[in-house]
């Protein structure tokens, strides 16, 4: 995660304000016969000023003084041009070239815009997350593949359904997390265009295989011939539309997140000694452990219960840890780093499973 650094635009909030030389010299004077101003209407100024800067009261301060002017920070309203919150979030350049202008009301409208730039950049973690980071975009791409072969061998009879209607249901909430993440991700695949479309349609897949049954089947392989159409290029025929944005605890629950990280785990606690992963199924390896890392953060950025309960993140951003640690030691063919951290996400996940209970 990054942090932005900007200028902050200081004012005062209540009694009066003394201006830097360069305001001052830039001010025109007050009228001597200037009337004293109503209270009433010396409220609903601030007032206005307060409500005209929605989302930049923190950025520059807007107030009126006791003889009713009113100041941007600690410069005065009437030395800016017609429209001067407009000013300054276009980088001090006025809509009016005819319009007042002082060297002090640049610099002020500068500084804003600079603020104003600065703070809502978008930041990699800051209301998006860096996917790339945990998982790379072909390791979800693979998934979605593995997931799309699985269901064409369990759905080719009512018979192969039942026995693995369950597992399809778990696929179904896992494509539709992938799809959700490669949506945000920065990589691309050949589908990432109707990435919302394969989500919804994962989403459709494990609603639809909720127990044994012919009907149950058919609903399922409805989405599925529509996702194969979609995989395949031919675009979302007969797909509903898709919103592009979901969160996360709209599309998968999360009691189907966790047995898709739990096979993770399995596969990488029990495939075999960690020298002999390394060298015989590294890929693999590689794909369960950035999976994992990827689904850890599905369940804390998603809107489930607890989410937001610092000892559950805690939980769930260990185990992540845990898991980012397990690619990091594929790649670098290091088997004692890889069983350390096999047995951090254990013990993360016990820990966890102590202090919760999720149905």
């Amino acid at each position: 995660m990054s942090f932005g650094v900007g200028l902050i635009l200081v004012g005062c909030s209540g009694g009066t304000s003394t201006p830097d030389p360069a305001t001052q010299s830039a001010a025109p004077p007050v009228p001597a016969d200037k009337p004293a101003p109503d209270p009433k209407k010396s409220a609903d100024a601030r007032k206005e000023g307060d409500e005209s800067v929605e989302g930049l009261e923190h950025r520059v301060a807007v107030h009126t003084d006791a003889k009713g002017r009113k100041w941007l920070g600690d410069v005065p309203y009437d030395v800016f041009f017609d429209h001067p919150l407009e000013v300054a979030a276009e980088g001090g350049q006025s809509k009016n070239p005819d319009g007042p202008a002082t060297v002090a009301a640049n610099a002020a409208a500068t500084r804003a815009a600079e603020k104003i730039s600065t703070t809502t950049e978008k930041k990699p973690g800051s209301g998006q997350n860096d996917w790339s980071r945990l998982v790379d975009i072909d390791v979800l791409d693979a998934e979605v593949k593995r997931i799309r072969n699985d269901l064409a061998a369990q759905l080719q009879s009512v018979a192969k359904y039942n026995s693995h209607c369950q597992e399809i249901a778990v696929s179904g909430a896992t494509l539709a997390t992938v799809a959700q993440i490669v949506a945000e991700h920065s990589g691309s695949v050949s589908w990432k265009n109707h990435a919302a479309v394969v989500r919804d349609l994962g989403t459709k897949i494990h609603d639809s295989a909720h127990g044994p049954g012919a009907s149950a089947l058919h609903a399922t392989k409805a989405s599925y011939e529509q996702l194969v159409d979609v995989l395949d290029g031919n675009g979302p025929a007969g797909a509903s539309p898709a919103q592009p944005q979901r969160d996360f605890s709209e599309i998968a629950k999360r009691d189907a997140i966790m047995k898709r990280m739990d096979h993770s785990f399995q596969w990488l606690k029990k495939s075999g000694p960690a020298q002999q992963i390394l060298k015989k199924q590294s890929a693999n390896a590689l794909h369960e452990a950035s999976l994992l890392a990827a689904l850890s953060r599905v369940i804390t950025v998603g809107h489930y219960d607890s989410a937001e309960d610092p000892k559950y993140k805690a939980h769930a951003d260990d185990l992540g840890n845990a898991a980012t640690a397990i690619a990091a030691a594929v790649k670098s063919n290091d088997a004692t780093a890889f069983t350390d951290a096999v047995s951090r996400v254990q013990k993360r996940c016990d820990a966890c499973h102590a202090d919760y209970r999720f149905q």
